[in-house]
């Protein structure tokens, strides 16, 4: 199976691994580091990671558009690469200011990067070649092979040698994934060259351009600083701009003809579907990091472990079983049992929500003196990573598939836009399992469970609606 892959696959697969094991040093210790060195309180924290992650997550759209319009998705990867190492460089400055102004930076440069790297793996199949959706599952593996890494040891390296560490290995990782992907670029032949019809490739125009990006991207670095400087305005201001963006892509959708308008509102449907579950998902990231951090038996397989260490459990098993996943697809298809978009959406939430009722019941029931053993969070990852795999690498195909092919980058945008409304939405749900300073193992413990099994159950619900939706999305796209 891999063997049949195209050649730009894999060096795409390692631009991604690396620029992966960049963002996973920064998110792996992003709330403990707001915690225990700027001393935020659980809900401060919530808030600044929502915000910079809806924020992060947004940056996508424009970005995709001016890769589809302007730069293609090559010299997009390449800009964004550049902004995302100096950025984390930045982050590494331990004052409050400078962290802001390096997240301002990752925020551009994610725009940048993101999307077109997931677009560029599109242009390489034909529109209905059976090896697509196995390509991204791959692709999907690469992508987590490089979030399994830092946890395994960045707890270990910022508790003895301070948290700018993690910060700087960041930088390092996505200078490694920058110079793979410049040394490899010719394995990519014509896929995602500048378009023809780029004003770049006049000169006189392309400097009036490049002074209004530049503009632009500083106007977007003073904005970001501000709004994660007082997060709690972050999700009025992405509620705005989300809205902005649909209204545009509702226009574009009702000008097409009547089968591309169909597959791009199941597209859009599904998008809506996946915020859902992300925002659940995106617990991982915090509640669940705190939860580890104060209610969690770090003595595991016969080792002591950080909380830290637990963030490599859910690439862990991405990478085990996305290989089965890879050939499972084209084994279904060529049975004719393959499921539908719609179906796998739904696969995916019901997996996810499973994953939280099932941790909700065993700290509830095995919970001893406070503390939970991490094996029931090993299942709950387990499951949960189960409908991660279900979910997300096909909605990446189905963007590729479905979309219209000058709107892919700008739809590629859109699925990183559920993102980020997941991230605003999340760090909302976070605060569910705000847990207040200086109370018991036994207060932690039952706040935690409560606010796990109320996941579980809005999982459960959107579930429903899923299944609920599938045979009309199913018949839009027949």
């Amino acid at each position: 199976m891999l063997l049949s892959q195209p050649k730009g696959l894999y060096l795409l697969f390692f631009t991604e691994l690396w620029e992966r094991f960049g963002f996973m040093c920064l998110q792996t210790i992003f709330v403990l580091y707001l915690s225990h060195q700027f001393h935020f309180s659980d809900h401060h924290a919530y808030l600044l990671l929502g915000a910079f992650g809806a924020f992060q997550w947004l940056s996508p759209v424009p970005g995709g558009f001016l890769a589809d319009r302007f730069f293609g998705f090559q010299r997009a990867i390449i800009l964004g690469g550049i902004l995302l190492a100096i950025g984390y460089f930045i982050t590494a400055i331990p004052t409050h200011t400078w962290f802001l102004i390096g997240l301002g930076l990752l925020i551009l440069g994610n725009g940048l990067f993101k999307p077109n790297v997931s677009s560029i793996v599109g242009t390489l199949y034909d529109q209905d070649d059976p090896r697509r959706d196995s390509g991204f599952t791959i692709f999907y593996m690469g992508i987590n092979v490089g979030t399994l890494l830092p946890p395994f040891f960045i707890g270990t390296l910022v508790n003895k040698y301070g948290w700018d560490w993690g910060f700087i290995l960041a930088a390092i990782g996505m200078l490694v994934s920058l110079l793979i992907f410049l040394l490899g670029r010719k394995q990519l032949q014509q896929h995602g060259t500048m378009p023809i019809t780029s004003i770049l490739r006049n000169t006189a125009k392309a400097q009036g351009f490049n002074i209004k990006f530049i503009a632009a991207c500083l106007a977007i670095l003073a904005a970001s600083y501000f709004i994660l400087l007082a997060p709690q305005i972050g999700n009025i201001i992405f509620i705005f701009a989300s809205v902005a963006i649909l209204v545009v892509i509702i226009r574009i959708i009702l000008r097409l003809e009547r089968k591309d308008r169909n597959n791009m509102l199941v597209c859009v449907t599904l998008t809506i579907i996946s915020i859902g579950f992300w925002a659940i998902y995106m617990q991982c990231f915090s509640s669940f990091m705190l939860f580890a951090d104060r209610n969690l038996d770090l003595h595991f397989i016969g080792l002591t472990i950080t909380p830290e260490f637990t963030q490599m459990f859910n690439p862990l098993f991405i990478i085990l079983l996305a290989p089965l996943f890879s050939y499972l697809w084209p084994w279904l298809s060529r049975k004719k049992l393959n499921p539908s978009y719609p179906t796998k959406f739904a696969l995916g939430t019901l997996f996810m929500a499973l994953g939280l009722l099932q941790l909700a019941f065993c700290i509830k029931v095995f919970g001893h003196h406070g503390y939970t053993s991490t094996w029931w969070l090993v299942l709950s990852y387990l499951l949960q990573t189960i409908g991660e795999l279900v979910l997300s690498p096909i909605g990446l195909a189905m963007i590729t598939v479905l979309a219209p092919k000058k709107y892919v980058g700008m739809m590629m945008g859109v699925w990183f836009l559920a993102l980020a409304a997941s991230f605003a939405i999340g760090a909302e749900l976070a605060t569910i399992a705000d847990v207040p300073k200086h109370v018991s193992l036994f207060v932690s413990q039952n706040i935690y469970t409560h606010a796990f099994f109320d996941y579980g159950w809005m999982g459960i619900g959107l579930t429903l609606v899923a299944f609920f939706a599938t045979p009309k999305l199913k018949k839009m796209i027949s």
